[in-house]
């Protein structure tokens, strides 16, 4: 049944802040990509999205598990990647992770977590979207496919946030780990969480 949400994985930015791409940060000998798609190996097939340093990240990961897609778009920013993703999605999926790749520390409990909630809403007949809470609010977030075509139609500048608050009412958190809000944003942030 979780084959059906699918991840959305977000590893097209520049990494201006980091300096290097962050999906191929070294973690306990595997990128943070490789990371990511092994802690979703229970989901549904994930999209991948690249852009900037494509090239690099597609020969530095493991991407035969996962389906690929080129944002050219990669500039414009974050929600355009996420937007690339979500066309990329499966008819059949019923719902999909958007998963930024500096959040590889994700355990997989909190992705089971997330599921059950939501297909439990799903019998209770709501569109549910469910996201992780450790003092505030972090990533994944899930939502389920009746959201799609509103991310489509996100406008340059509007964040997936916005879907979010239009639709306060279907949303559920789940509690989950630190890990689930410290991204890896800056060379300090990677030192912090790899003891490097």
């Amino acid at each position: 049944m979780n084959r059906l949400l699918v991840p959305v994985v977000l590893a097209a930015g520049a990494s201006t802040r980091m300096g290097r791409p962050k999906a191929l940060l070294d973690i306990g000998g595997r990128t943070a990509l490789d990371r990511v798609l092994d802690t979703a190996a229970g989901m549904g097939k994930a999209v991948v999205v690249l852009g900037s340093e494509a090239d690099a990240v597609e020969k530095g990961c493991s991407l035969a598990r996962a389906a690929v897609v080129r944002n050219a778009d990669w500039a414009a920013g974050m929600t355009s990647s996420v937007q690339a993703g979500v066309r990329a999605l499966p008819k059949d999926a019923e719902g999909f992770f958007v998963w930024p790749v500096d959040l590889p520390f994700v355990r997989g409990e909190t992705l089971e977590e997330m599921a059950s909630r939501f297909w439990i809403l799903r019998q209770n007949r709501r569109e549910p979207i469910v996201i992780p809470r450790a003092g505030r609010r972090g990533h994944p977030v899930l939502f389920d496919r009746a959201y799609g075509a509103e991310v489509l139609a996100l406008k340059a500048g509007e964040a997936p946030r916005a879907v979010v608050e239009r639709h306060a009412g279907q949303v559920e958190e789940v509690a989950a780990g630190e890990e689930t809000v410290r991204d890896l944003d800056t060379p300090e942030d990677y030192a912090r969480a790899t003891g490097r």
